[in-house]
C-alpha cells in the first residue's frame, strides 16, 4: 500500500511538471487577433476583470501582462498590428512600476482605467 501511495504521487508530479500549464501557454510574440481571442476566452473567469495591463512599448512592440487566477500570461505585440494612444517607455527595470494602465483587449485595447 504505502509503495503504491508513494509511486501514485511520483507520477503525479512527474505529470506536472511535464504537462505544466505555463508552460503550454507561454509564448514570446502574440499576434493582436490571438490576445484578443485569448481575453474572450478568459473573459468568464470569475476571478479576472477582462483587462491587461499595459507596461510600455519600445521601438518594436507594445507589451502587456495579465494574471487569471495563479497564472501571469506576457504579452508582446508587434508595434505594426497595434497603436496605441497613450504611449508610454517599456521599463525593464526591477525597481519599475508593474505597468501604467489597463485595457479592454476585447474592446480594441482602450484605456480602462490607470494603475
Amino acid at each position: 500500500m504505502r509503495t503504491k501511495t508513494i509511486f501514485t504521487i511520483l507520477l503525479l508530479f512527474l505529470a506536472q511538471l511535464t504537462f505544466s500549464q505555463s508552460n503550454l501557454k507561454r509564448k514570446t510574440t502574440w499576434a493582436l487577433s490571438e490576445v484578443k481571442e485569448w481575453a474572450q476566452d478568459n473573459k468568464n473567469t470569475p476571478t479576472w476583470h477582462g483587462w491587461l495591463l499595459y507596461q510600455g512599448s519600445d521601438t518594436a512592440a507594445h507589451y502587456f501582462i495579465s494574471r487569471v487566477m495563479d497564472e501571469w500570461i506576457w504579452f508582446t505585440v508587434n508595434r505594426t498590428e497595434l497603436a496605441m494612444k497613450d504611449e508610454r517607455q517599456h521599463k525593464t527595470t526591477s525597481s519599475a512600476r508593474l505597468g501604467y494602465y489597463f485595457v479592454d483587449a476585447t474592446k480594441d485595447f482602450i484605456k480602462i482605467k490607470d494603475y
